[in-house]
């Protein structure tokens, strides 16, 4: 009898474990194994020679622009050649035309003569009063050959007109030929620009990036953390259930996915939502965080705020773009009611209102969401794999529409 109640007893704790076990491992916040200092510190050395790397190919697609530069400037040469003959030949069309002009007037004047000689019989007497055969025939041939002149000199100032025309249609079209290939240099230019833009934006990223994780490894240090105690553990930031806005009231003003960049005036991939309020609104964490990194004065996003959050048990990175001004400092542990930064994007930093932000038209806050990156996690680091890892923020009205809480 003890041994069957044993048995049983032993049969229930099985049944127990089997349902309360699987239940504590999933509650339990899912943390990737390498989110510790000593992985942060791997990241760190990865930035440095990603950042070496950056910078070679910035080399390299600045040597690009520079041969396309001379390539458009060689086509500008050959416009400008161009629309100097253009202007050589449409002189000799006018001056053709005033021969053509003084020409017709002489022509006018001896028909006028002819038809007069004809009617007063003066053609009859200037030939019959020729002194001996040879003057009359020199006379008669001298009627012919003044008659020919008129009609040669006129088939002559004719076809040069046809000739001018042809060539003035030819430069036409030259020059129209000329106007789209000044126009795919300068889209090439334009497009290694932006890569250049890309490129330069990515160094300052990636030394903001180094900047920011020599921060926060500093930070974790002072905190006590160990090189391979989780920084979950070590800083201690709650779990959230959900998320909240980062303003309390706005209009959406562009949505995430592909669309006409108000910038470029083509199409593109946008990252994140635009949320319409005016410069120096207050700008909230969408759940409870870590400022994990700070970029100020990007020629592509202004000033940006990077977040790392845990929603559910899962890490994600928010960012806060075209930023007036900011309220925190990398490191800072934030919650949903801490202000972190103030919006932009408007007159204080645009670039078409001599400010240094690119990528802006007017003032709004664009607010970005990718899964991964928390604390700086090798598998994601927050700003260079950004990109690759968004998602469409949830919780927010369509296009053009309005909230008005968080």
């Amino acid at each position: 009898m003890i041994k069957k109640r044993h048995l049983a007893i032993l049969l229930i704790v099985l049944m127990i474990y089997s349902f309360v076990g699987p239940m504590s491992v999933e509650a339990a916040p899912k943390i990737s194994s390498d989110s510790t200092l000593g992985s942060l510190k791997q990241t760190l050395k990865e930035l440095q020679k990603k950042e070496q790397d950056n910078r070679n190919k910035k080399q390299k697609t600045q040597s690009e622009i520079n041969a396309n530069k001379n390539r458009q400037k060689a086509a500008q040469n050959e416009l400008m050649q161009t629309q100097l003959e253009m202007t050589s030949v449409e002189e000799q069309i006018e001056h053709t035309n005033e021969e053509i002009v003084k020409l017709k007037s002489e022509i006018e004047n001896l028909l006028i003569l002819y038809q007069k000689l004809e009617n007063e019989n003066i053609y009859v007497s200037y030939v019959t009063g020729a002194s001996s055969m040879t003057e009359l025939i020199m006379r008669m041939d001298a009627i012919n050959q003044l008659t020919d002149y008129n009609e040669q000199k006129l088939d002559s100032l004719e076809l040069m007109i046809k000739n001018n025309e042809k060539l003035g249609k030819r430069l036409d079209a030259y020059q129209v030929k000329l106007d789209k290939k000044i126009e795919e240099y300068e889209a090439i230019n334009e497009e290694l620009g932006d890569a250049l833009a890309e490129l330069e934006e990515g160094a300052i990223t990636i030394k903001d990036e180094i900047k920011n994780m020599q921060t926060l490894i500093k930070n974790y240090e002072a905190m006590g953390c160990k090189d391979d105690q989780l920084l979950s553990v070590c800083v201690n930031v709650s779990d959230n259930a959900g998320w909240l806005k980062p303003v309390p009231k706005g209009k959406i003003t562009s949505l995430y996915g592909y669309r006409v960049s108000p910038t470029a005036g083509a199409s593109s991939n946008h990252k994140g939502i635009d949320i319409g309020v005016s410069e120096g609104t207050p700008v909230y964490p969408t759940a409870n965080g870590v400022v994990g990194a700070i970029v100020e004065r990007s020629s592509c996003g202004g000033n940006m705020l990077y977040i790392w959050v845990t929603v559910k048990g899962k890490q994600y990175t928010t960012v806060f773009m075209h930023l007036k001004s900011f309220a925190v400092k990398v490191g800072d542990k934030v919650s949903v009611n801490t202000v972190v930064a103030y919006s932009g994007g408007g007159k204080s930093t645009a670039s078409k209102y001599g400010g240094y932000d690119r990528c802006t038209t007017g003032a709004h806050l664009h607010y970005g969401l990718a899964s991964g990156g928390w604390y700086g996690s090798s598998k994601s680091t927050p700003l260079g794999s950004f990109n690759s890892h968004t998602m469409n923020p949830p919780g927010y009205p369509g296009l053009y529409q309005w909230f008005y809480s968080r």
